[in-house]
């Protein structure tokens, strides 16, 4: 393992990630933690994928967003290029569904969350293009945050499809496209319901789904392309938002079910309120027929 980076100290491996081999580190400079790539040499391989992966990265630095990874810094040692990221501690989110469905309104939550980091991210021109699960990660507050935002497509097959055609001059077949983004919240969502990755062209299952909200299922298939698509990750976050809403509403409004111990000691207190009185009736019976024989007698 590496012992430093640029002024940052290397403390450990941490899981790599499509772009390359990824370490926790010190930054001596200013004290903080925080997460180093450096970034594998396949993805740079030629001037021309060097330059355009360096574009990607400064669009990708410039986003400020409370669920998207701050990349802090692009680096560059002795050729070799160096993404320095913010170090958020949490667990991905395939590790928290971990084969189980979410609880529903936890999963429009972190759907929502991950739809307006998506908006903000294309709306700088930043498309993510390999969102999953793996590369999610929930914090113990709750609050889930994109990975690699805009560059860890370069990784991926997609990634490796441009480099077929960048010698014609035109523009690279891999390059991903915001519907991309947002066909991929949609399996996520999925995901999170159901506890498993959907297979190619399936839905909600019908026995899964009635045990879900009635409006959760329309969100799933129309975010994976099944009637249309949304237009936007802005459109897609604000109907989940509003399907949240209505199944806050609708709690809200139902009546909060009865423990049975407050129903034994609701009959309880029945009872003996019914005996107390019963007992007044008696004795106020037998005052009033002893008042009537004694009346009687005189």
């Amino acid at each position: 393992m590496i012992e430093s980076v640029g002024q940052f100290k290397i403390l450990e491996s941490m899981p790599s990630g499509p772009l390359g081999d990824t370490y926790r580190a010190r930054d001596t400079r200013v004290g903080r933690t925080v997460a180093v790539t450096i970034v594998a040499d396949r993805i740079t391989s030629t001037a021309e994928r060097r330059a355009q992966f360096l574009e990607d990265a400064r669009r990708a630095a410039a986003l400020s967003h409370p669920n998207i990874v701050t990349l802090y810094e692009v680096g560059d040692e002795e050729s070799r290029l160096y993404l320095v990221y913010e170090f958020v501690q949490g667990q991905t989110l395939r590790a928290l569904i971990g084969g189980t469905p979410l609880n529903p309104r936890r999963a429009i939550d972190l759907a929502s969350q991950i739809a307006d980091a998506l908006a903000e991210a294309h709306a700088a021109d930043v498309v993510h293009g390999s969102i999953t699960s793996d590369k999610v990660v929930v914090t113990p507050k709750g609050n889930a945050k994109i990975a690699d935002a805009g560059l860890a497509w370069w990784g991926t097959a997609a990634g490796t499809a441009r480099r077929s055609r960048e010698d014609t001059g035109e523009e690279w077949v891999g390059k991903p496209r915001p519907d991309a983004d947002l066909f991929a919240v949609g399996v996520l969502l999925f995901e999170m319901l159901t506890g498993r990755v959907p297979a190619p062209g399936a839905g909600v299952p019908s026995a899964v789904n009635r045990l879900l909200p009635r409006e959760i299922d329309p969100i799933v298939a129309r975010a994976m392309g099944k009637s249309g698509g949304f237009e936007s990750a802005a459109t897609l976050g604000a109907e989940l938002r509003a399907v949240g809403a209505m199944i806050d509403a609708r709690k809200e409004a139902s009546p909060a079910p009865v423990p049975p111990s407050a129903i034994a000691r609701a009959t309880r207190s029945r009872s003996d309120t019914t005996v107390k009185w019963l007992v007044v009736v008696l004795i106020l019976g037998a005052l009033v027929a002893g008042a009537w024989w004694y009346f009687r007698s005189a």
